[in-house]
């Protein structure tokens, strides 16, 4: 497990994999598992904002070939929330999250430097995953974890871990 993780960093370090393919002529497909793996590579672990006197938990836990998971609980006003769990895909500075769910919401957060936001404004049917008084838009999540332990650590609003069944391959 330590020298795929070792590779994939490496990969990464060589440029992204459409920078990759354009140098080799080739187009990287989806599905490849190379380029997956380097779109999720990094991102496992335990995100956190703060929201009034509520913590905002941002899971995400990488569990091979290209395939991340993530959890998250974002607080609003009044106790009402927004949470969800789906896949993550990061491309470049962008980390696509798409809920898995009864409706279409996907985020496209930006990422830098172990900062995850969300996006100012979101699709309409991400107004399903929150409470009345609560809004996805505008969360910051900052890294206080690297592991997939740490990931657990993420609670949704019952108490429960948030990344629970996420684990990664071992």
């Amino acid at each position: 497990m330590k020298r795929l993780l070792i590779a994939l960093v490496l990969v990464g370090a060589c440029g992204t994999s459409e920078e990759q393919a354009n140098q080799s002529g080739a187009e990287a497909q989806p599905g490849d598992a190379v380029a997956d793996a380097v779109r999720t590579a990094g991102l496992t672990g335990l995100y956190e904002g703060k929201a009034g006197n509520q913590t905002n938990q941002l899971c995400i836990v990488d569990r091979g070939s290209g395939d991340a998971r993530f959890g998250l609980v974002v607080w609003g006003g009044n106790l009402h929330s927004c949470s969800g769990t789906g896949s993550a895909v990061r491309e470049d500075g962008v980390l696509r999250l798409a809920m898995a769910g009864d409706e279409t919401c996907t985020i496209e957060a930006t990422i830098e430097g172990g900062t995850v936001t969300l996006p100012d404004t979101v699709a309409d049917g991400c107004a399903y995953y929150c409470g009345a008084r609560a809004r996805l838009t505008g969360a910051a999540f900052t890294r206080t974890g690297t592991t997939a332990e740490d990931a657990m650590k993420a609670v949704d609003l019952v108490g429960e871990p948030l990344c629970a069944g996420m684990s990664p391959a071992g």
